[in-house]
């Protein structure tokens, strides 16, 4: 089989790969949403920026943890019932012992986006998910992209805004309240990041390798040559 030949092989092949893919994806769209993130999954949160003062005063007691304080929690089980997913998780709270076993309990996710109700996690596909669930909210909630936000009254009467923000598995990223001047009272953020992968990313590695077998190809030949 010649050089070009096996070019040719090759991109049918990587083609066939990239059309796979795409209608994988676009099938997993038009699926009901579901847990985008698996068992083992391993999560830390921690306290990035906490206004002692504006939560005092807000909230009307001293918080329990400090800047720079972590929680733990790591998902052993996923079930799922007829409505809803069924998460088996081990917590750590603040300035517990990692090195011991954490507290063993479920945390409930509702099937459909109208059972929403302030959860540690949403459904994939997230921005879809968020989209429908605030149909069914309140007026004190309102989305943009991936986050979503809540004008809530502290038991001191004053008011604040809570924004809780996932990534693309469903993962709450990012939580966080602002004072009614939208000054920060208290952040947590996830120390978990991802890579997205999606048919761009696919088609980007894909024309990668393809320049890649291109260019090793060429190099071949040129010694051939030389020779």
């Amino acid at each position: 089989m010649n050089q070009k030949l096996k070019i040719i092989c090759i991109i049918g092949i990587l083609n066939f790969v990239i059309f796979s893919s795409c209608f994988s994806l676009i099938g997993k769209a038009e699926t009901d949403h579901e847990i985008g993130f698996n068992e083992g999954t391993e999560l830390i949160w921690e306290i990035t920026e906490l206004d002692l003062e504006s939560y005092r005063t807000i909230i009307g007691i001293d918080p329990n943890y400090e800047k720079g304080d972590q929680l733990r929690m790591i998902i052993r089980e996923i079930d799922t019932s007829i409505d809803t997913w069924i998460l088996n998780v081990e917590f750590w709270d603040y300035k517990t012992d990692w090195g011991l076993s954490g507290e063993i309990f479920n945390i409930y996710v509702g099937n459909y986006p109208e059972d929403y109700a302030d959860y540690l996690f949403c459904l994939t596909p997230v921005e879809d998910y968020l989209e429908q669930a605030i149909l069914s909210l309140s007026s004190e909630y309102y989305r943009s992209g991936l986050s979503i936000f809540k004008q809530g009254k502290s038991d001191m009467g004053i008011d604040y805004l809570w924004e809780k923000e996932f990534d693309q598995r469903g993962l709450l990223i990012v939580e966080t309240y602002y004072d009614e001047f939208d000054q920060i009272i208290i952040k947590w953020e996830g120390q978990f990041r991802i890579i997205p992968f999606g048919i761009t990313f696919i088609g980007f590695t894909i024309f990668a390798i393809i320049a890649i077998i291109v260019v090793s190809i060429k190099k071949k030949n040129l010694r051939i040559k030389i020779v």
